[in-house]
């Protein structure tokens, strides 16, 4: 269900002007064609049951309608159902509709008086879109094949309601999810202890972590430190 309603274009609408700007008419159109096949593939499985019990399913065009409608069309929904799906998956929207988990995670990001690093990273635009999935998820191929895998198991936990809180993650966070973005850039190197080899050897290896000297990147009460990213 989940799934569905982040295909849906009425659900998923842009509310907000800015996100014109983001606008992607590939994904736009094909999340409505992929609507549309939908309703056809069970209008045509339907109409196939239908005449397979009244016996009049017979010759090319019968075959061809059944094959249309349990074969053909499935698979298309399924391949372009799969791809909207993992492009919808990294926005925030998706993230906080495991309500009970990831809700207060998502409010204190848009918090306007926030002082954790999402609130400030979101508040300036740092990120423009998909914030959760832009720092939680590594860089590269590897890192969106690990996101997914991962995503698929906290998802099967929320509905099976075999998820703990507080909520920890699944390894402690790291510094190349900070450094990815910000290594090396002008605001980055103009702090001293960027600069200093000691220092940035640490940081690079993981062994002293940003958060040593940067507010934790959520304040919400009750959540272990190394749950706040």
């Amino acid at each position: 269900m989940l799934g569905l309603l982040s295909l849906n274009p009425i659900v998923v609408g842009a509310a907000d002007p800015a996100s014109d700007f983001r606008f992607d008419p590939v994904e736009h159109w094909a999340a409505r064609v992929l609507t549309w096949v939908l309703i056809a593939a069970v209008v045509l499985v339907s109409y196939a049951l239908f005449a397979v019990l009244r016996g009049e399913l017979n010759g090319v065009a019968g075959r061809s309608i059944m094959a249309a409608g349990v074969v053909v069309l499935p698979l298309f929904s399924v391949a372009t159902g799969m791809l909207l799906v993992f492009v919808r998956a990294g926005s925030v929207e998706f993230c906080a509709s495991c309500h009970h988990v990831m809700q207060a995670y998502a409010d204190d990001m848009k918090d306007p008086d926030g002082t954790g690093i999402a609130a400030v990273h979101f508040a300036n635009q740092y990120i423009p879109g998909n914030q959760c999935y832009e720092c939680h998820t590594s860089y590269g191929l590897f890192g969106t094949v690990e996101a997914k895998l991962h995503g698929i198991g906290e998802v099967y936990r929320y509905y099976t309601h075999t998820y703990r809180q507080p909520i920890e993650m699944w390894q402690p966070y790291s510094n190349g999810d900070c450094l990815k973005c910000h290594a090396n850039s002008i605001k980055w190197l103009s702090i001293d202890a960027h600069t200093d080899e000691d220092m940035k050897e640490q940081l690079f290896d993981d062994r002293t972590s940003c958060m040593s000297c940067h507010d934790p990147g959520h304040n919400v009460r009750d959540t272990p430190a190394k749950a706040s990213s």
